[in-house]
């Protein structure tokens, strides 16, 4: 009898995150997840590895948390791994974890920790203390966030504390993060982002140089004893050039295992060991091109939307999971993504052509390398349904994608 009749992945939300998990585990042990969320995405749509159900006015706490308690109490017999999708699910966890964990084990860190981690200066204060090295930055009160007065030369960078509420908002110019050259260009964003009814602080932060290509991810577990079990670092080769998706990923390359690299593997190993913090992490970085040195922007206390192309470089976050909460292994090494990978969020056709036009050194590199993929098509997830729902979507998104570039280059 194998491990996955005594334990069942149930993930809230129906993204590509989802998918990405779902698909993980499927590969790992031949799991079946437990899907929940408001409504079916095409990422899940038609699949065989996800049993998703479609709960109304799931975004209600209320609904949320008896919803996952009856699934619970109707598979009592097995060792239930509940995963979020996003960040605002992750912080329903959070808000609900002293209940939810009589009934699940959660990957994630502990609510405490995890909410004094999503104040981004908190973080900041501990990067200080650990010695990471990031961009500076300063929080803009949304009281009276026109006297304030910024010691950070320009450019600089604005973005919301409170993402989830920002992302909701809609009006001109809106972008998912500034770059801004002078005084009037910042005074002119913010008076926009709370005349459009932003609640919050926001963020302002020295910019880093270089282009998306000096961008990384890295996603990391640490098991339940506050030990690091698994480490991938990516390399982003594209990012969406649409303003509003600023950050959202469309290939993402691996990246030589130099002595930088490994470092940056030493630094956020001590890091997260010596807060004690367990669960997935999800890191972003960009190497500074006017230092050399990699700047860490923030922790995410899940896995990334991406995160599937840790899987790609020798990584399944599955395993270490469930060694650790399932099967209580104690970590006998840690599992480094270090394959050789290209994951796509899109056809290759689609991320050769954007990288011949940005950069022709990983526009070859990415040709040359053999393994490749994306998380949403999988070999034995692919009936004619399925297959049509992804090639559709595929065929929009390079349509977006083309488009949005070319703009950007004009």
């Amino acid at each position: 009898m194998t491990e996955s009749v005594f334990f069942q992945p149930v993930i809230i939300g129906t993204d590509l995150n989802t998918y990405g998990v779902a698909r993980a585990f499927h590969m790992a042990y031949g799991s079946i997840s437990k899907v929940f969320g408001t409504r079916k995405l095409l990422m899940v749509d038609h699949s065989k590895i996800c049993d998703v159900t479609e709960v109304p006015n799931f975004s209600n706490d209320d609904i949320m948390v008896k919803t996952l308690k009856d699934y619970a109490v109707e598979n009592s017999n097995k060792k239930l791994i509940l995963f979020a999708a996003s960040e605002q699910y992750v912080f329903r966890i959070l808000s609900n974890y002293n209940e939810l964990s009589k009934y699940y084990v959660i990957p994630y860190t502990e609510a405490e920790q995890g909410i004094f981690l999503s104040n981004k200066m908190n973080f900041y204060e501990l990067c200080e203390k650990y010695e990471l090295d990031y961009p500076k930055a300063e929080m803009i009160d949304h009281r009276n966030y026109s006297e304030h007065k910024s010691e950070l030369s320009f450019p600089v960078v604005l973005k919301p504390a409170e993402s989830s509420d920002y992302f909701d908002l809609k009006f001109e110019g809106k972008e998912k993060a500034y770059i801004l050259e002078d005084a009037d260009s910042l005074n002119k964003a913010l008076s926009s982002i709370y005349g459009a009814g932003y609640k919050h602080n926001m963020i302002l932060q020295e910019y880093v140089y270089g282009d998306v290509t000096n961008e990384y991810v890295m996603n990391v577990y640490s098991d339940s004893q506050g030990k690091v079990r698994l480490m991938s670092l990516g390399r982003i080769a594209i990012e969406d050039p649409d303003p509003v998706m600023r950050g959202n990923y469309v290939a993402i390359i691996s990246t030589e295992m130099n002595e930088d690299v490994q470092m940056l593997y030493r630094k956020i190993k001590h890091f997260l060991e010596s807060i004690n913090y367990t669960g997935l992490s999800n890191f972003d970085f960009k190497l500074d091109a006017s230092d050399g040195k990699f700047k860490v922007f923030e922790i995410n206390m899940r896995q990334g939307r991406s995160s599937f192309f840790s899987t790609l470089a020798g990584a399944n976050i599955a395993v270490p999971i469930v060694e650790d909460l399932v099967m209580r292994k104690p970590v006998e090494s840690i599992i480094y993504g270090d394959k050789n990978f290209l994951w796509m969020n899109c056809f290759s056709g689609t991320v050769y052509k954007m990288l011949e036009r940005t950069d022709l050194e990983l526009f070859h590199q990415a040709k040359k390398t053999a393994n490749k993929g994306t998380t949403l098509f999988y070999d034995k997830d692919l009936s004619l349904q399925r297959r049509w729902v992804i090639f559709r979507y595929f065929s929009l998104y390079k349509k977006s994608l083309l488009k949005n570039l070319e703009r950007k280059q004009k």
